[in-house]
């Protein structure tokens, strides 16, 4: 077994938590060298060919396609334990960007020798489109909003998304017995506001103008990637994410304050001040 395998941050929640310690040095037999990506580099590039799988091993990235007016859409968010690169167009090309927001590790693997891998270990097989699928329906709940939600519910859904992903990261435990009107909760969100603009679709301008209203309103602070939340309840409330069940690692409280007294009473009168 290599010693990166050894020492991998991501063994137990990564594509490899189901491989078998014999399974593990075969992997180690097919993988490439491990990759560091500087901030702001790309791990590859929308339209490039690449042959490699890779498996984030620590860091940040942010999942994008380019469209023709050169506005950017970012789709998602990789974090250690996250795979980029299986997915290719037609012609063996990559559909999207992926872009390092902080210094990243990544553990390169040949598509092609993975998927041979696969035929001798169901197991992996299964884990690897577990990993796939949960990422794509966690995709299809932000993206969803796009369409149906105001500038305010886009940047709640995802910076509600951006902490549950990160608690179960990092293990913590957000418990709704232990919340109330005083508790805060601070986070390290490696994102700047042209990032969020990018992920809900809106101009850097308008997430600007938003996040001030929202610290007004006393839900959050956001600065220099740093994210302080002061009222979870109103913030999943306003997210619409309640119902969406959250990693047994990181339980955000359920609300308690009911959506119409939120939307119509609360958040307009707090907007109204601010103007």
């Amino acid at each position: 077994m290599r010693p990166e395998c050894q020492s991998c941050p991501v063994r137990r929640d990564g594509l490899c938590a189901s491989a078998s310690d014999a399974q593990l040095q075969a992997l180690g037999t097919i993988k490439h060298p491990l990759w560091h990506v500087p901030a702001g580099g790309c791990v590859f590039a929308e339209g490039d060919g690449s042959e490699m799988v890779f498996i984030i091993r620590r860091g940040w990235a942010a999942v994008s396609v380019f469209h023709e007016n050169g506005r950017r859409q970012v789709l998602r968010f990789a974090m250690p334990g996250s795979m980029v690169g299986f997915e290719t167009t037609a012609d063996g090309c990559m559909p999207c960007t992926v872009e390092a927001l902080t210094d990243l590790i990544a553990c390169p693997i040949p598509r092609q020798s993975l998927m041979r891998f696969c035929q001798t270990a169901p197991e992996l097989t299964l884990r690897m489109w577990s990993l796939l699928a949960a990422e794509t329906i966690s995709d299809w709940r932000l993206l969803g909003g796009l369409g149906t939600c105001t500038a305010t519910e886009r940047i709640a859904r995802l910076l509600v998304a951006l902490c549950q992903r990160q608690n179960r990261e990092t293990g913590a435990c957000v418990d709704d017995a232990r919340v109330d009107d005083a508790r805060v909760d601070e986070f390290a969100l490696p994102i700047s506001q042209t990032v969020i603009a990018d992920a809900t679709g809106l101009t850097s301008v308008h997430v600007c103008r938003t996040l001030k209203e929202m610290r007004a309103a006393g839900l959050l602070s956001f600065t220099k990637g740093r994210l302080r939340v002061m009222d979870w309840p109103r913030l999943a409330d306003l997210a619409e994410m309640t119902e969406t069940p959250a990693p047994s690692s990181a339980v955000l409280p359920s609300p308690t304050l009911q959506p119409d007294r939120w939307r119509e009473g609360v958040w307009r009168n707090a907007s109204t001040q601010i103007q």
